[in-house]
């Protein structure tokens, strides 16, 4: 958060007779935005909701500012009892359809915003938990035939000594009754 920032906003609300610590600033600040650069536009707002203004600088007649869109979405989020990251109420707000007609409507469109939201994040956790399953599934059998790959070269080599160990007996065994043979 630029420091210069908040002693701008300080000096905003000061001159429209308003007394507020930086960090009471600071703190609205960091409930209400991300820790990026405030905009022009942003500062105006928070200078406009400290100070109670009941215009919060909208963009044109009949449309609402960033800050109350940001606004309704926290609030129609709390009456869900959902708890949405700034970025999340950030990025609900923008891919919104924002045109006016009464509050009812408004606040249900952007129910479903939410849920349309809430929906496309739980689908893609769903496709990277697939995607996470089949790598784990691909190398689970990789390993598994390493290592029925190695239980048998091993099992093959054990063959061979074990074979070998009974031919040598063979041929020893031979050699020995070779010796105790009767000459006829």
């Amino acid at each position: 958060m630029n420091q210069n920032q908040v002693k701008a906003i300080q000096s905003r609300l000061s001159s429209r007779g308003q007394k507020f610590t930086l960090g009471q600033i600071r703190e609205h600040i960091a409930a209400n935005y991300d820790d990026e650069e405030l905009s022009q536009e942003q500062i105006s707002e928070i200078v406009d909701k400290l100070s109670g203004s009941s215009e919060m600088v909208p963009a044109g007649a009949g449309e609402l500012s960033n800050f109350q869109k940001k606004s309704l979405i926290k609030e129609i989020a709390v009456e869900l009892n959902l708890n949405l990251s700034f970025e999340q109420i950030k990025d609900i707000s923008q891919k919104m359809n924002w045109a006016l007609s009464d509050r009812t409507s408004l606040k249900e469109r952007i129910q479903s915003a939410m849920i349309a939201y809430i929906d496309y994040q739980v689908d893609q956790d769903l496709r990277q938990t697939d995607e996470m399953m089949q790598e784990v599934t691909t190398h689970l059998s990789q390993r598994l035939q390493e290592s029925n790959q190695h239980f048998n070269n091993k099992a093959s080599e054990f063959s061979q000594q074990i074979n070998g160990a009974v031919e040598k007996f063979r041929t020893t065994e031979a050699e020995i009754l070779d010796l105790f043979k009767v000459p006829s």
